[in-house]
Parts: C-alpha cells; structure tokens; sequence
C-alpha cells in the first residue's frame, strides 16, 4: 500500500477536482435555465417609436391640466403678477424648448434578447427598435463577440459600439427593466 501512495493521492485529488468541475458546469446551465425559463411565463411589453410618442403626448396633457388648474387660482397681488408676466413668457418659452430637447434626447428603449436568439435574429430586433441601421456592419462588428441573453435598456441614440457594449455586458433585472417607462 505505501509503494502505491503517490497514485492513490492523485486519484484522490483528481476525484475531487472533476467534483469541483462538474459543481461548476451544473450551476452554470442552472443559472442558464433560470434566464430562459423565467421570461417564457410574461412577454415583456417592447415600445414601438409611435408608442414612446404617445405617451409624452399624454404626460404633456396632464402637465397643461395642472398649469392650467394652478394658473386658475386666484393670485394674492395681481400687479406684481401683470409686471411678472413678459419674463415668465419668456421663461416658459425657453423651458418648453429645452424640454423638447431633453425628451429627443432621452428617448427610452428597452429589448429583451431571449436565450437561444442569433446573432441575426438580435441585429434584426434591434433594427426594428432603430438602434442600428445596418445589420451586416452590426453582425461583422459582433462576429467574435457573445450575444447575452437579458433585458436590456436603452436611452437617447446610441451609437453601434454602444449598443455592442450595452447588449455584451451584464443584463439589467427584470425588476429593473418594468420600473422603466
């Protein structure tokens, strides 16, 4: 028994590494299954441009109901309010166009790459979305590079590199995801 010591470590020792190994491969497809099981019982909802669109146009609606029920109140002097008018024209102005501005530029969109999607199925959603206008310079530039499967949020215009880095990094919750508007 002590000639086969050597062997009989190195058995052990490799029983106990493939253990290791196989612990490893089994929560990897585990968390694999949980990401593609999870999404298959709600279809995330995905917003067309015409949609966004939509809903600034009601959230705008609602801010003229209140201006205009808080421009209904009596004020306390109305000199100080005739002399304070032009300014607050002009300020109102300025807001309304810097608010215009803001919400191009904050456009919100938000894809959901589910598992088992391709690289040409991902370059397609994202065309529809408007994130990309070309899908074969997109599928070249991703060539060497993984597709992950999540939720993904995206906001303004962003360029093609990204929305490489945005859908190659880690997917935001789902959590996270239905919070956005």
């Amino acid at each position: 028994m002590f000639k086969n010591r050597s062997f009989v470590a190195g058995l052990g020792a490799g029983i106990i590494a493939g253990a290791i190994l196989l612990q490893i491969m089994q929560i990897g497809d585990d968390s694999q299954q949980k990401l593609s099981d999870g999404y298959k019982d709600v279809e995330p909802k995905l917003y067309t441009q015409a949609e966004l669109d939509d809903r600034i146009a009601e959230e705008r609606a609602k801010a003229a109901d209140v201006d205009a029920v808080e421009s209904a109140k009596p004020s306390e002097n109305p000199t100080d309010e005739a002399a304070a008018t032009p300014a607050a024209e002009d300020k109102d102005t300025k807001a309304e166009e810097q608010a215009t501005v803001t919400e191009k530029a904050e456009t919100k969109r938000k894809i959901h790459i589910t598992g088992g999607m391709n690289l040409t199925d991902t370059a397609e959603l994202l065309k529809e979305q408007n994130l990309i206008t070309d899908k074969s310079a997109f599928i070249a530039k991703m060539k060497k590079k993984p597709v992950r499967a999540g939720y993904f949020l995206f906001e303004g215009n962003p360029t093609v590199d990204e929305v490489i880095q945005i859908i190659t990094s880690q997917p935001v919750s789902k959590e996270e995801f239905d919070q956005q508007k």
